[in-house]
């Protein structure tokens, strides 16, 4: 049986650079028992300790559970995990942001995937203050389970492992990281903004522009698809879609490679796809060519748009959100259902339910013509406070020292890279300018991803803009052109199990693809392949063949 006891680390008598100093309070340096008094004794007051249990795998560690309670409003649990290695602690501690609505503790990173304590890091997480489906969200009836899920329960999380974390190692300072995406990315949005001295270094993924407005174009693209008999797309005919428009776009970058680097520069009519006569495997009939078109331009309401259409690039993801199975589809939130039934009608109707009642039909209730309906909807976000614009205020990140990679798929159906850049613009605006914010923070947009991974993109890009990350807070290098990868050959998953490279956790699938490279580039410079080796075979697959340029416009 294994001892409750840490193992020791050298005494700290000489001098240490980097991530070592942390580990010395003292010149002696004592054992701490994984033990639920010893942990509760360097826990902050209002939290509690469940149980702290030696664990062997994925290396040994000690694995603790706990509970803080939230008042005003409240009372409100928020449950939460934190694993701490017996050795080789890097001094780093790392943050699981949570996809969806949260709802469970986690043990592993979503985004990257896999599990920190592969890398030497102090992992924590929380279930943000309920527990439930990962895409329901039901529990926003509850005023503190709002305010916990949309920043409270990440915040009094962080703080309360943070503390024990140092206690734990006897460190006098941690080097704390955040990484997640799109709800994840939403939870780094909301720690950025009004935590900002939570994290040193946060890679925040795909986090949408205003997550209401995501949720509206849901429930209009449901509405789409179930318009009329055959409006509903299959992913077959997505399939297809995404062959004839590669094909036709893919050059436009200057490089033909099977992927649309910049879909805003693809212009597409769709009507070319029509069927002639009869329904066919290649062509889309006039039912699905409405749908499509419907879904290219976004929701509109009387005021004008509500949110941007899907993008063309990988258009076959798009059979994530809209549904693999044709309807009628079932608004349950289990991730069962979620699988066969339309992703984005599920979230969208569990949301509509909190806002206008239990009996509410999205597809039959909801009237995009109808201002006063979406007066309402606004009026609901803004009463609960979840789902309404981002402040984009980042002067209290700035003043912290900390700082922040974002990153978003090209070809993100869901969260679309066009609202980054949006965000981006007024966090610039809020920090004095592109100069002053080009300082601490960072941006990318990954070529043929999809939301949060998937599609034909880089497997690995954000273990690679993690690293980044790291660099800049530890060794300050701001972060340049990164190099992504795509396929087990190349790929460098961050928290993989060293001995099996397996990663766990995995939330999205892989790329598709043959092995090669990427090469990402801070915003606003974009990638350019070096013309003079387009016909020599292969050589879009490899970064060294590629430039990081600043756009002439």
């Amino acid at each position: 049986m294994r001892s409750k006891m840490t193992t020791k680390f050298r005494s700290c008598g000489g001098l240490l650079a980097g991530a070592a100093a942390l580990f010395c309070a003292s010149p002696l340096l004592a054992s701490t028992p994984c033990s639920v008094a010893a942990i509760q004794a360097l826990a902050p007051p209002g939290t509690t300790i469940t149980s702290a249990d030696p664990t062997a795998m994925p290396v040994p560690h000690c694995k603790i559970d706990g509970h803080i309670i939230t008042n005003n409003p409240g009372p409100n649990q928020v449950n939460f995990r934190l694993q701490l290695p017996d050795s080789g602690w890097t001094g780093r501690y790392y943050f699981i942001g949570m996809g969806g609505a949260a709802g469970y503790v986690p043990t592993d990173s979503q985004i990257p995937a896999g599990n920190p304590l592969n890398k030497g890091m102090a992992v924590a997480g929380t279930d943000t203050g309920h527990q439930g489906d990962m895409l329901s969200w039901g529990f926003l009836v509850d005023p503190a389970k709002a305010e916990d899920h949309i920043d409270r329960g990440a915040h009094v999380t962080a703080v309360a492992t943070q503390k024990i974390t140092k206690g734990y190692y006897k460190a006098r300072a941690l080097h704390r990281y955040f990484s997640g995406c799109s709800g994840g990315g939403r939870m780094a949005t909301m720690s950025i903004e009004r935590h900002p001295e939570d994290f040193d270094g946060v890679l925040l993924g795909a986090p949408g522009g205003r997550s209401d407005a995501t949720m509206l174009a849901f429930i209009y693209n449901a509405q789409q698809m179930t318009r009329e008999t055959g409006a509903w797309v299959s992913p077959a005919k997505l399939q297809m879609l995404d062959r004839k428009v590669t094909a036709q776009c893919d050059a436009l970058d200057g490089a033909k490679d099977g992927i649309i680097w910049d879909h805003n520069a693809c212009k597409v009519d769709f009507k070319q796809f029509k069927c002639p006569a009869a329904d066919g495997p290649e062509c889309l009939t006039e039912p699905e060519l409405k749908t499509v078109e419907a879904i290219v331009a976004g929701p509109m309401g009387p005021s004008g748009p509500i949110k941007p259409g899907y993008p063309v690039s990988n258009i076959s993801v798009w059979s994530s959100f809209l549904g693999s199975a044709p309807p009628p589809w079932s608004d349950d939130t289990s991730m069962a259902n979620i699988a066969k039934a339309s992703s984005g009608y599920v979230i969208a109707s569990s949301l509509a339910k909190v806002f206008f009642g239990p009996n509410f039909n999205v597809l039959k209730d909801f009237n995009f013509n109808d201002q006063k309906q979406l007066d309402a909807w606004w009026a609901a976000t803004d009463r609960i406070g979840f789902g309404a614009p981002y402040s984009a205020d980042l002067r209290g990140l700035h003043k912290s020292g900390g700082k922040v990679i974002l990153w978003n798929g090209v070809s993100d159906p869901c969260c679309i890279d066009t609202e980054l850049k949006g965000y981006y613009r007024d966090a610039a605006k809020s920090v004095g300018g592109v100069n002053q914010l080009d300082s601490f923070a960072k941006m990318y947009f990954l070529p043929g991803t999809a939301h949060c991974g998937g599609g034909t993109g880089p497997q690995d890009g954000p273990d690679q803009l993690l690293e980044a990350v790291i660099n800049w807070v530890e060794k300050g290098q701001a972060p340049g052109p990164v190099v992504a990868h795509r396929g087990k050959e190349r790929a460098h998953m961050l928290f993989a199990d060293p001995k099996s490279g397996t990663v766990s956790g995995v939330l999205v699938p892989p790329a598709a693809g043959s092995p090669r490279d990427f090469l990402l580039c801070p915003f606003p410079q974009v990638a350019k392949f070096n013309q003079a080796l387009a016909d020599k075979e292969g050589a879009v697959n490899e970064a060294a063949n590629w430039s990081c340029q600043t756009p002439s416009s």
